[in-house]
């Protein structure tokens, strides 16, 4: 049984995380999942007794706050179903310690690594993961309910839950991510992605544990790999090199968010990897009807809409 003045103490950190989110994500109001998941990928720069007191100061705090809604029992499970095994013996001085972008040679030292050791657990799985992110840009959480489907003509298409819309920064309830430029053993690395989280589920692996294993087995892969190195290859990482072709490429910033699942033109440029970082060949295309909503919800903007050339 909790004492009054520790669940004041609790109060009062969750709203020192909630202000420390809000930087971070560049957004004023996170969902209480966002928050979750902030706390869940900040394990590598926090101590197990620093990580540990910030999950009950959220949990607590979200069973207080949040008269269980459905946002708040995800946030709640989410946390619950994850350890300290990724945190720090001892915490660091900063929580920048991911990499937002993914250089061609760590992209094939990763690829080495998972290829040529085959006894590693869910090194596989990590892998087809970490490629998927990388060639369409999905969120970590937003595979849980992805689906690979052909579209009207025949082509192959991702259509996404969007993770962001329960509090207006995405465009809508779902988007569409064209694959027509894909070769075929890219979209099998898809497939078996999807293939994987499928199996796990009906395994009895709920897709957070299924998530936490694969972002546990690509953190071990950075210790191995880069043990002097500050800052680690995430699976968001991939979400943010995908950001960095997108504006190499020359897309407009209505298409960079169409494929993104963000509301605002602006939030790619703002928040996500470089142009700079950029490699170009980009192999996906956003649908027509998600860049038109997009272009509807941002028509009262009144600077001129640019390519995706900011170093955002």
């Amino acid at each position: 049984m909790k004492t009054e003045q520790t669940v004041r103490h609790y109060r009062i950190r969750a709203r020192q995380i909630i202000k420390r989110v809000e930087h971070d994500i560049g957004s004023n109001q996170p969902t209480l999942y966002e928050l979750a998941q902030w706390l869940v990928e900040n394990q590598p720069v926090m101590s197990k007794s620093t990580w540990r007191q910030y999950r009950a100061a959220l949990i607590c705090f979200f069973a207080d706050e949040v008269n269980q809604s459905a946002d708040g029992q995800r946030a709640i499970a989410l946390l619950r179903a994850t350890d300290t095994r990724q945190c720090k013996s001892h915490g660091t001085q900063t929580s920048a310690k991911k990499l937002k972008k993914i250089s061609l040679a760590d992209l094939e030292k990763l690829v080495v690594y998972f290829l040529v050791r085959e006894n590693i657990r869910y090194g596989t799985e990590t892998l087809a993961w970490l490629l998927s992110g990388l060639w369409t840009g999905l969120r970590p959480a937003e595979w849980q309910s992805a689906q690979f489907v052909k579209n009207n003509d025949g082509e192959w298409a991702l259509y996404v839950q969007n993770g962001k819309n329960s509090n207006g920064r995405s465009h809508g309830n779902r988007r569409i991510v064209e694959l027509s430029n894909m070769n075929e053993g890219e979209l099998g690395v898809i497939h078996l992605h999807l293939l994987n989280i499928a199996t796990s589920r009906n395994e009895g692996v709920n897709f957070v544990t299924f998530y936490n294993r694969c972002r546990d087995c690509l953190y071990g892969a950075n210790l191995k790999i880069w043990p002097n190195r500050s800052k680690l290859v995430s699976l968001y990482s991939a979400r943010h090199q995908f950001a960095a072709d997108a504006k190499c490429c020359g897309l407009t910033q209505t298409d960079i968010a169409a494929l993104m699942g963000h509301a605002s033109i602006e939030t790619a440029g703002i928040h996500y990897g470089r142009r700079v970082s950029g490699r170009g060949g980009l192999k996906v295309s956003a649908h027509p009807g998600d860049v038109e909503t997009v272009r509807a919800l941002n028509v009262d903007r009144r600077k001129p809409e640019s390519s995706g050339l900011g170093l955002g």
